[in-house]
């Protein structure tokens, strides 16, 4: 996969409710995170440990927030789905634990992901047409509220007085328009200048408080509960962001069985 593998570095593209993580991966403790995971190696097999055992197979599926540690002696590929992106995904195709994937799904993820990498500009990943804010002002009017207000404490009454609606319009409409809710939205958005303001050259400390987080400690947190690792080792990584919420890959489709 040239985009995966050509410069060395990690790659991280980070959507609006969704990331695609290349690279790899540090042992760490069992955690937990917000985010649902799906995981593989191009070649070989990592490890899951969880409730079930030990799990050693070309890739997974994992839910949030089931507890688990990841082990991979080779750089992986990881999707990361935040729960409000897969509210649409038929029941039969989310097991509520740990699902291993088999060589042929874990190729047939690889070969989604190399196309939708190449289809990709990823010096800017662009925003596909979307008929739920085409042509709505308030779409425009509240992303350019929220760049303005993203360092500080961000109120949805004031996100709402922005576009002229009352709160729980407002919360309704933005669900509908963005398929994040609101609160999901701002920490996806947050998180994204974070990792940003990293690749620039930043420290972690003058990151956090460019996205508006109280602290450098504030930032780790948000970062590990949402995908389990810490953000500081991405500084060396290639980051892009994309400003849409439609991620490259889900689950749909796959034919996952949980691990018991």
């Amino acid at each position: 996969m040239d985009e995966l593998g050509a410069s060395g570095r990690p790659l991280l593209v980070m959507g609006r409710g969704w990331a695609v993580y290349a690279g790899p991966v540090e042992p760490g403790r069992l955690h937990r995170h917000q985010a649902t995971q799906l995981a593989w190696c191009s070649h070989g097999t990592l490890q899951l440990e969880g409730a079930w055992g030990v799990m050693d197979t070309p890739g997974h599926f994992l839910p949030a927030p089931v507890p688990h540690r990841l082990v991979a002696a080779q750089p992986l590929r990881m999707v990361f789905l935040d729960p409000t992106v897969l509210g649409h995904e038929p029941a039969r195709n989310l097991p509520a634990g740990a699902a291993a994937l088999t060589a042929l799904q874990v190729d047939v993820l690889e070969d989604e992901l190399d196309r939708w990498l190449r289809g990709e500009d990823l010096a800017g990943v662009h925003h596909p047409p979307d008929s739920r804010t085409d042509n709505d002002p308030r779409w425009e009017a509240v992303l350019a509220w929220l760049e303005q207000a993203l360092e500080t404490s961000v109120r949805v009454e004031d996100a709402a007085e922005a576009v002229g609606l009352s709160s729980s319009r407002f919360m309704h409409w933005f669900a509908e328009a963005s398929g994040l809710t609101f609160r999901a939205y701002i920490r996806w958005l947050r998180l994204q200048r974070a990792v940003r303001t990293l690749s620039d050259g930043s420290t972690l400390t003058e990151a956090a408080h460019l996205a508006g987080f109280a602290d450098s400690a504030h930032l780790t947190r948000t970062f590990v509960a949402t995908f389990g690792v810490r953000p500081a080792p991405l500084r060396g990584a290639r980051i892009v962001c994309a400003d849409h919420v439609t991620p490259p890959l889900t689950p749909h489709g796959l034919a996952l069985v949980e691990t018991s």
